[in-house]
């Protein structure tokens, strides 16, 4: 058998397999804080992957996807809090019940889109934390709702803290999700997709059933939003409606843009834009003002990005790199 060649070395995928190491290595290296901390970038990061599945690639408009994320969120610790269930089933129930939830968001897709379909899921996104608020007694209303105890908890025969083990389950199911996410993009579903979000005249013309692909898509992308939000919710061992408002279904919008609306790892970009901004803004601009100037901050960076990389910042990153390795290229060679 011959040798690899040189091209077939280079087509390995040695930065995601650095990627993953380094993902690995995280427990052992932070603290529990900031373990939390990735455990948020993980699972927004998710969320974000959700929305480019259904923006990116089907060219569906939702701005609605942060409500996605707190029912998945409230489903997950209202069943282990409330239904004492283990944290497995709680995240199966909460993808269960997303991905309904997606399938009628899906059907006024059906009728409008553009602007009409975007107000659509902006109102749901509005009305989501009063809706949790008027049902007190089982969501905690504007208190919110704190497990006793951290449904992450790690067994122990592995030997590691509830903090790292919790993080590396956010990990591997985001991992797993984002995964299945980008092989669904690859093959004929992926096609069909493509055929959608060029024109729906177009995909019908190819045998596409639009309909159901629209409420399929719809239905995939706010289920693994519900799975994102029950993640992020019993790592975190807690809840509060306040966190779900419509500022942060504009942000997921946001953060998907600037990673890119078709780009993979610009979810994880997206994710630790979502994470780490505010707290970058809280601990430079102190007081109560420390939310607005992060509103602010997500504002200049999107026309930044919007402006100088409007394909997302790893495309814009990925583009620079090739240029240079193009130039390192020319000048050896000549």
């Amino acid at each position: 058998m011959s040798a690899p060649t040189t091209a077939s070395r280079r087509s390995l995928p040695w930065p995601w397999i650095a990627a993953v190491v380094w993902a690995l290595a995280v427990p052992f290296l932070f603290s529990d804080y900031d373990l939390l901390q990735l455990s948020r970038v993980w699972s927004v990061a998710l969320a974000v992957a959700s929305l480019n599945l259904l923006s990116g690639y089907a060219g569906q408009v939702s701005a609605g996807h942060g409500a996605l994320f707190g029912l998945g969120a409230y489903t997950g610790v209202l069943l282990v809090g409330e239904g004492g269930m283990p944290w497995p089933v709680a995240l199966l129930g909460a993808l269960v019940l997303c991905l309904g939830a997606g399938a009628l968001l899906g059907l006024p897709a059906l009728r409008v889109d553009g602007l009409g379909l975007g107000l659509i899921t902006i109102a749901v996104a509005a009305l989501f934390p009063l809706v949790v608020t008027r049902f007190e007694s089982l969501t905690g209303g504007a208190v919110g709702y704190a497990l006793g105890a951290p449904p992450l908890s790690a067994p122990g025969w592995t030997g590691l803290a509830d903090a790292q083990f919790a993080y590396l389950v956010v990990l591997a199911v985001c991992g797993v999700a984002v995964l299945g996410l980008r092989n669904l993009t690859r093959g004929r579903f992926g096609r069909s997709l493509e055929a959608l979000r060029t024109s729906s005249l177009m995909a019908v013309s190819n045998g596409v059933e639009t309909r159901r692909l629209t409420l399929t898509v719809f239905a995939l992308s706010a289920g693994v939003a519900g799975l994102a939000g029950a993640l992020n919710a019993l790592a975190l061992t807690l809840v509060t409606p306040d966190t779900f408002t419509l500022a942060f279904s504009l942000t997921l919008l946001a953060a998907s843009v600037v990673g890119g609306t078709r780009s993979w790892a610009g979810a994880i970009v997206g994710g630790a834009f979502v994470t780490y901004l505010p707290q970058l803004m809280s601990d430079n601009m102190g007081g109560g003002s420390s939310g607005q100037w992060a509103q602010v901050a997500y504002a200049a960076v999107l026309l930044l990005v919007l402006y100088f990389a409007p394909r997302g910042v790893v495309t814009f990153v990925r583009a620079g790199l090739a240029r240079l390795g193009a130039r390192r290229t020319r000048e050896k060679t000549a």
